[in-house]
């Protein structure tokens, strides 16, 4: 993604996940010369970061975290769809470790500006965001909690996200944060062998007016 891209991208996001109760604190944008960032700040003190992300053209990293977890901290990306799930999985992290309790499915109900209560929802729905002109992925649904699209299969069992197909992996996850972050990993895996751009943010041309504001 090139920058200026990248800048509207994370300050839509910035804009949506600052609707969520991030009390007693509050998120802030920074926009400086080659990478953009946000942070987590204390009303009270504006000064000192709970948190920082870092994003720049083809990476995404954790600066700062008040956090004695052992986590990743670095990612790159190269689509709007890996881009939006490294701002969310980070940010919901860091909102954890500052005390900030939201719920995985409200964060993306409201960053993604639609209702998402389960990770078959949120295939759907992203599977639904792909532009006229790349053609149209049908997603089969079963009684089994499973997904077809894209001769994949998509399933979750005993605690493990089954991805079969044209892409084969099994991920164990303990929570719901760890479900989605699978969910998004392996969705954009499969739409890149098509060759399939997903923007989340591109709903009705939502960022054609945000570039025109």
């Amino acid at each position: 993604m090139k920058l200026p891209d990248v800048r509207i991208f994370c300050e839509l996001f910035y804009r949506r996940f600052s609707a969520l109760n991030l009390e007693p604190f509050q998120l802030r944008f920074f926009d400086s010369q080659g990478l953009v960032s946000i942070a987590i700040i204390n009303k009270k003190e504006k000064v000192d970061s709970e948190a920082v992300i870092v994003i720049d053209e083809n990476s995404i990293y954790l600066l700062q975290i008040n956090c004695f977890e052992n986590i990743d901290v670095y990612f790159t990306y190269d689509s709007p769809l890996e881009l939006y799930t490294n701002l969310l999985i980070l940010m919901l992290l860091c909102c954890k470790a500052s005390g900030i309790h939201i719920p995985p499915t409200v964060a993306l109900s409201v960053t993604l500006g639609h209702e998402i209560n389960t990770w078959r929802e949120l295939v759907i729905y992203l599977c639904s965001l792909l532009p006229e002109e790349q053609g149209f992925i049908w997603v089969q649904e079963n009684n089994q909690n499973a997904l077809k699209l894209l001769k994949t299969t998509f399933q979750v069992w005993e605690n493990v996200l089954i991805t079969d197909g044209l892409y084969r992996r099994q991920t164990p996850y303990k929570n719901t944060l760890e479900l989605i972050r699978a969910v998004l990993d392996d969705l954009s895996t499969v739409l890149k062998v098509y060759g399939y751009i997903i923007d989340p943010f591109f709903v009705e041309g939502i960022r054609d007016m945000y570039r025109l504001s």
